[in-house]
This record gives C-alpha cells, structure tokens and sequence, in this order.
C-alpha cells in the first residue's frame, strides 16, 4: 500500500493544488465539491450530496459483511491574504486554504483510491466524509443531521480525521493521543451586574470593570 501511495503522489499533489487556487468559505463550496466529485467519479463508490450545504459522501462497501467507519476530511479555507509566491497561490482575493483543509480533501480522495483499489479485502464498509462548515458553520452537525453516520446503510462504529501539522511534526511521521488532541471554537457569555454611584465614592459602587478583567485573566 505504501508503494501504491507513493506512486500517485504527483496527482494527489496536482489535486490539492487545483483545490489550494480556488478556496471557499463556509457551507456553500460549489467549486471544491466538484473537484472532489471528479477525483471520486472512477472509484466505483456510492456517491451522495448534501442538501443544505455542499458536502460529500462516498460510500465503499467491503467485500465481506463487517461493521462500517468513517473517514472525514474538511473543504472549507479561511478569509485571509495569500501572499505565498507559489504557482499555485489563491486565485481568490482574500481567501485561503491558510489551514491545510486543501490538504486534507487530497489525502481524502488518495485514502479512497487505495480502499476502492482492495475493496474486496475489506470486511465492513468505509464512509468517507467531505465536510464544509467546520471553521465556525457546523458543517458536521449538518452533515449528521443529513444522515452521513449511517451511509453505509448502518451507524458507524467509529470515525477517524487527521489535521496536518507541518510545523509541529517532522515530515513523514504521524502524531496522536489518547482524548482531546485539537481545540474547539465557541462563544461563553457572562453578564456582569454592578452597581453605580459617585466618583467621590467608589467604595459605595460595585464596579463591574474590575471583575470582568479578572474573569478575563483568570480563563
């Protein structure tokens, strides 16, 4: 598997370059969907769109009954300036795969050549989960809502991601852990009461500024 791999990294390499020169925000990727459906179309997968958003499912059933997983990738990029100077640079002002999601649909797409090409080695099914959305617009919860765990025609019992970490871990290796590995972005709002009263005399106010600046230090 690792010399089949190796073997179609130039088109792979071509793939996530095609998807680095036209990124997309959010849940609506018209231009990234197609090219995954295009790189997905010989595979011989059951292959499904999403309604309220532009996702993807591929569906590879195994040659022998067995429980089904997913594998999931995310397609959305970040509202950002490129100014990398490479051949395949942004052709969209102000957007950028910034995160390596364009990394993160070709490793998909190459993960499904190699299952599809030893289908008939596989006992159970693999789902493999295209997900805009996941900078901020629940693209997963979408996609759940849209039935993407239960694809194969039964749950997944279990579900796999990777996020590239160029910077963070030597070319070649591959790092994981036990529980939480990523962060999460969320929205915590507190109300902080106070009381006024006289500059002459603060000690009969409560003022809130104080405390908010203490519960911002203290998270």
């Amino acid at each position: 598997m690792r010399a089949d791999a190796s073997a179609q990294l130039p088109q792979i390499a071509e793939l996530r370059h095609a998807l680095h020169r036209v990124p997309e925000i959010g849940l609506d990727l018209p231009l990234t969907q197609q090219l995954v459906l295009d790189a997905l179309a010989d595979l011989g997968l059951e292959v499904s769109t999403g309604t309220a958003l532009s996702s993807v499912t591929a569906v590879l059933h195994g040659g022998t009954p067995g429980p089904a997983v997913l594998l999931r990738g995310d397609m959305d990029s970040l509202p950002v300036t490129e100014d990398s100077g490479e051949d395949f640079t942004s052709e969209h002002v102000g957007v950028m795969h910034a995160c390596g999601h364009d990394l993160h649909v070709a490793g998909l797409v190459a993960a499904a050549r190699l299952l599809a090409a030893r289908r008939d080695e596989i006992a159970g099914s693999v789902v493999f989960m295209f997900q805009p959305g996941e900078e901020g617009d629940g693209g997963a919860e979408q996609m759940i809502a849209e039935g993407v765990l239960d694809a194969a025609g039964e749950r997944v019992v279990a579900a796999y991601g990777v996020h590239v970490a160029s910077a963070l871990v030597p070319t070649g290796a591959v790092a994981g852990r036990a529980g939480t590995a990523m962060a999460a972005a969320d929205t915590v709002r507190i109300t902080v009461n106070g009381e006024g009263g006289h500059g002459s005399a603060p000690h009969r106010a409560l003022d809130p500024v104080p405390v908010a600046a203490e519960i911002v230090l203290a998270i």
